[in-house]
């Protein structure tokens, strides 16, 4: 089974979830750029579950769009577990769905950092983010955070 392949089981999967419990989903994606929505909308009638993501690869879209506290890029990064939850929250709210995922990381191919990743997923009871770390060339750690944010997606839904 490719990574794609294991990818698209996985969004099936999701999208059935979904589905069955006529929820919703909406993404924020920084580092992933737009991968995971990518994934999601090749399902066939991803368009019953999914309303949309905002690519938020600027800080400005991160603040403008997503209502990420300034304060909190400038004081850390926007690479960090607030900026990530934020996102998660920003999107839910700005597209008005029950549940949302988010990434935000650093891919590379440099700096001290690289291979670091938060993933948020946002729900009306919580907002949960996980700090993961890829090893691997750019295009692979945005494919192993992607498999990883569906992972987290999919061990949610199904509580």
């Amino acid at each position: 089974m490719t990574l794609l392949d294991k990818n698209q089981s996985i969004a099936q999967e999701i999208g059935e979830i979904l589905k069955a419990q006529n929820k919703t989903l909406s993404t924020a994606e920084s580092c992933t750029g737009g991968k995971i929505s990518s994934i999601i909308t090749s399902v066939a009638s991803s368009s019953d579950y999914f309303k949309g993501g905002i690519i938020a690869y600027s800080n400005e879209v991160k603040i403008n769009q997503l209502g990420v506290s300034s304060t909190d890029i400038e004081k850390g990064s926007a690479v960090s577990e607030k900026v990530a939850g934020q996102m998660a929250e920003g999107v839910k709210k700005q597209l008005q769905t029950d549940f949302a995922l988010a990434t935000t990381g650093y891919a590379g191919p440099k700096g001290e950092k690289v291979g670091q990743v938060f993933i948020a997923f946002a729900s009306a009871k919580k907002t949960k983010v996980m700090d993961c770390f890829f090893q691997g060339e750019r295009k692979e750690i945005v494919n192993k955070a992607s498999i990883k944010a569906f992972t987290i997606l999919l061990s949610e839904i199904k509580k």
